[in-house]
């Protein structure tokens, strides 16, 4: 029989500290267990998850909900009712106990999510001419369209 990680938990709903006005709620789920050795199964497991190993948080987005995963906390956003939030903590729960039963066939990842070239260094490896043949106004402004869509690169013939 295997033992499930996460075998109790408390559930309360709050507005976004943010946005005290707000029509939908953050669930907070306050963990009896401790899961931060699951964390990087997760990380493995979770299509897209970001994993910031330094302070054990591993943040995902899935089916319009992000989730964040703390050593004994998770939390889930938007919610838009009490109904919600318990069938999604539910949901998660099963999903992290599902991972855990399987961690010996899955290889952790301890590899965060790669951060976005910063602009400037991008713009340094263009020809800093302005000549517009990319359809931008400034190799500025290229460098900026790059960072989020590197394969617009082919449209500068003099890059380096």
């Amino acid at each position: 029989m295997t033992i499930q990680l996460i075998r109790g938990y408390d559930m309360k709903l709050a507005t976004p500290d943010c946005l005290p006005n707000a029509e939908h709620y953050r669930a907070s789920v306050t963990l009896r267990e401790e899961i931060t050795e699951a964390l990087p199964y997760l990380n493995a497991e979770l299509e897209g998850a970001e994993y910031h190993h330094d302070t054990k948080v591993l943040l995902w987005n899935s089916g319009g909900k992000k989730y964040a995963f703390r050593p004994r906390e998770i939390a889930i956003a938007p919610v838009h009712d009490r109904e919600e939030a318990e069938k999604l903590v539910l949901s998660i729960v099963h999903t992290v106990n599902e991972i855990w039963t399987r961690k010996d066939n899955i290889i952790p990842s301890f590899e965060g999510k790669k951060p976005l070239p910063n602009v400037l260094d991008i713009y340094k490896l263009l020809p800093r001419t302005n000549c517009r043949e990319c359809g931008y106004l400034s190799c500025m402004a290229f460098a900026a369209a790059l960072r989020s869509d590197p394969l617009k690169v082919s449209l500068c013939s003099y890059y380096k």
